[in-house]
């Protein structure tokens, strides 16, 4: 014949709470019976493990805090310590790297330093003719000022702008005479390209070696002359005039006189 199986009831609350029921197979033996067991798996349930590291760990952050409380405090850094630190000296000019400059494509520029004419070589005639106010612009030009000595030049015009530090680099001439437009140009630049040495014109211009061109019917002349660099432009209405040819221009260059200049003070009077 079959055991039968008791219900195991829920067990009462309060203390000294028994169960009514229980198997009988259970009758007799020693030990806890199946409603203590259920308790005891309940109560295990329900406890909270605390972490093992929990508290050896506030322990360590509570010491780190008193031990920086009890250290003395530190006095701030002297003024030019931190700007030293802030900014630190280059190093010296023997260590640093040279500069590369890059490859010149359209040339170095450099300035001529004029070889002034003498006074005997001033030709004031040709100066008195000259307006006021280009005689002014002539007196502060920084290079020797060259002018058509011929008196049917007429309507004459002269500039000689100031550079930004000072005296410019040269003056502009022009003037006008039945029809012909010639313009004179002086400056004390010039431009160094590397791989290209000094070429000398083919022409003689004034006892130098110099350069004749006929650009669109504008005859242009270019020579160096007391460490100078000149140019001469004659521009016609009528280019195929006999006036106007290569012949005429150098004619033109070879009459050119000198009217002034700001001397070895390189202009700004």
């Amino acid at each position: 014949m079959r055991g039968r199986v008791a219900e195991v009831p829920r067990p009462r609350k309060g203390p000294g709470a028994r169960s009514r029921l229980r198997s009988p197979g259970a009758r007799g033996r020693k030990g806890r019976s199946a409603g203590d067991l259920t308790r005891s798996v309940n109560a295990r349930s329900h406890t909270r493990v605390k972490p093992l590291t929990a508290r050896p760990l506030g322990l360590a952050l509570l010491g780190l805090a008193l031990a920086g409380a009890c250290d003395p405090p530190r006095e701030p850094a002297p003024i030019h310590a931190r700007a030293a630190a802030r900014d630190p000296e280059p190093p010296p000019a023997a260590a640093q790297a040279p500069r590369s400059r890059g490859r010149l494509i359209a040339g170095e520029r450099v300035e001529r330093v004029p070889a002034w004419p003498g006074d005997d070589a001033l030709d004031r005639a040709v100066r008195e003719r000259l307006p006021p106010d280009v005689r002014a612009v002539i007196d502060r030009a920084p290079v020797p000022v060259l002018a058509p000595a011929d008196p049917g030049w007429h309507e004459p015009a002269a500039s000689s702008p100031r550079g930004p530090g000072g005296p410019g680099a040269g003056y502009t001439f022009s003037a006008r005479e039945d029809g012909r437009t010639l313009v004179v140009q002086g400056s004390r630049l010039a431009r160094l390209i590397p791989g290209i040495g000094r070429h000398e014109g083919r022409d003689r211009l004034r006892g130098v070696a110099g350069f004749v061109t006929d650009n669109d019917g504008i005859k242009s002349a270019s020579w160096i002359e007391g460490n100078t660099a000149y140019s001469l432009d004659l521009e016609c209405d009528a280019p195929e005039s006999p006036r106007c040819d290569l012949t005429a221009l150098r004619a033109e260059v070879e009459r050119l006189v000198f009217v002034g200049g700001a001397g070895p003070r390189g202009g700004g009077r």
